[in-house]
């Protein structure tokens, strides 16, 4: 029987990592993803600006778009292509997404359909500075590792 491979995805707006698992008792190792950069954010800021009017008590803020959130959304449907391309390649069986809430709403919004068919789990949480061998604890109640 051939095993089923997982791939672990920790992303937040600012990095990706991808973990693989081949199977019980097989551990947990990193793959490389040199392509994945996160988009800049163009701006030097993101607040919104405040106007007043040149007569009377009208005050207001300048609706700007959140250049932070749409560099995230970018970032996410790249991660989303990457994870695509992969799995028509037959890279992997499985997959487990762990971000923090936000990045993990915008990794929700890119997935295909192919990609949704083999999610496995999504987990809320930044652990993209977790060390791969303290993952399985985190994994416990998604994957035996």
């Amino acid at each position: 029987m051939k095993p089923i491979k997982t791939w672990i995805v920790l992303a937040d707006a600012g990095q990706v990592r991808i973990a693989v698992n081949e199977g019980q008792g097989k551990g947990i190792y990193g793959h490389s993803t040199p392509d994945l950069e996160p988009r800049p954010v163009t701006a030097l800021s993101d607040e919104p600006g405040v106007t007043h009017a040149p007569a009377g008590p009208n005050r207001g803020g300048i609706s700007d778009p959140d250049l932070k959130a749409q560099a995230m959304q970018g970032f996410a449907q790249d991660i989303a292509r990457y994870l695509a391309d992969a799995l028509s390649q037959d890279e992997y069986h499985r997959l487990i997404l762990i971000a923090p809430a936000a990045m993990l709403g915008a990794l929700r919004q890119a997935l295909t359909p192919p990609l949704r068919a083999v999610l496995h789990a999504e987990i809320s949480k930044d652990l993209t500075q977790l060390p791969l061998d303290a993952l399985p604890d985190h994994l416990a109640d998604v994957l035996v590792v």
